[in-house]
């Protein structure tokens, strides 16, 4: 039996994801749509791909096989695609804002190789930590670190790259003030939030349904820099939620300590590509962002 190509397309979504719930967002498909059409591809290769509880999947010796082959193939499909739908070079300005900290340091390199793909194309690209407004602003692309769903349905949002969030504290902190049992806990006890990025307070988390949750936190030290609050976290400032892999060499070390709650976990940190709503994209912005999703 041939095998589907959009199929693999929806594989490779869920076992970037970890689970058929942030895929389903990705793809912007009912998550019972995911499911049934990795049973299709599943039924197509004779082979089961991935084991599922109640609780958590993970891929199977074919499964990662496939995964490690098929990203290579649709990734080669695409650039093919693209260059055969837009075979001019392209011209023209392109206009981007980044986050000030983070986004800098990811970006960086990925927009000079950018460039030099496309030298006949102007790049304008401005570091601000707080969103604009697209439109008044005119700039084509906003790159912005997310947390949550997105509160302006006038824009077209599209994920780059998803990290594992992770509430933690500092040892000689949960000795002083206690261990959160519950997410509502963390309401009595001190935490470390945005001032004003990802929309400050409260925290977001997830439940095993994908419903979102909401905790507003207590809060006297309030930073818009992942940098300050992770030393505050370490120092015993408060409980902070953070990227996980940008805390877990700490967690390892023993100078922070992972808080983990039933049936929930704390929402991902999104690096989400924002842009004014518009039946199809500019070729420029089509081949950025997906220059983007393939390299970043």
């Amino acid at each position: 039996m041939p095998v589907d190509l959009n199929l693999l397309k929806i594989f490779i979504a869920v076992a970037t994801q970890g689970n058929f719930v942030k895929a389903a967002k990705q793809l912007s498909i009912p998550t019972s749509n995911v499911s049934r059409y990795i049973k299709q591809l599943e039924q197509q290769l004779n082979s089961q791909l991935i084991e599922r509880t109640t609780r958590q999947m993970r891929l199977t010796e074919a499964g990662n096989i496939l995964f490690e082959q098929s990203q290579k193939w649709v990734t080669e499909l695409e650039q093919l695609v693209q260059q055969l739908c837009f075979p001019q070079a392209l011209t023209g300005t392109l206009r981007l804002t980044i986050p000030s900290e983070s986004g800098s340091l990811l970006l960086a390199d990925l927009l000079a190789k950018f460039a030099l793909l496309h030298p006949q194309l102007s790049i304008h690209c401005d570091t601000q930590l707080m969103p604009q407004d697209i439109i008044a602003n005119d700039i084509d692309l906003l790159l912005t670190f997310h947390r949550g769903h997105l509160n302006d349905s006038s824009y077209h949002s599209r994920l780059i790259k998803s990290w594992k969030s992770a509430v933690v504290a500092s040892p000689e902190l949960i000795e002083k003030v206690g261990k959160p049992i519950k997410i509502n806990d963390l309401s009595n006890l001190p935490c470390i939030s945005s001032l004003s990025a990802l929309q400050g307070q409260p925290w977001i988390f997830i439940d095993s349904k994908g419903k979102q949750q909401k905790v507003v936190i207590n809060s006297t030290y309030r930073v818009n820099s992942g940098m300050l609050a992770h030393a505050a976290a370490i120092n015993g400032v408060g409980y902070a939620i953070l990227s996980l892999e940008a805390c877990y060499e700490q967690i390892q070390q023993g100078k922070l300590e992972l808080i983990e709650f039933d049936d929930v976990e704390p929402a991902p940190i999104e690096l989400r590509a924002v842009y004014a709503s518009r039946s199809t994209l500019s070729p420029k912005l089509d081949v950025f962002l997906s220059f983007l999703r393939q390299n970043i």
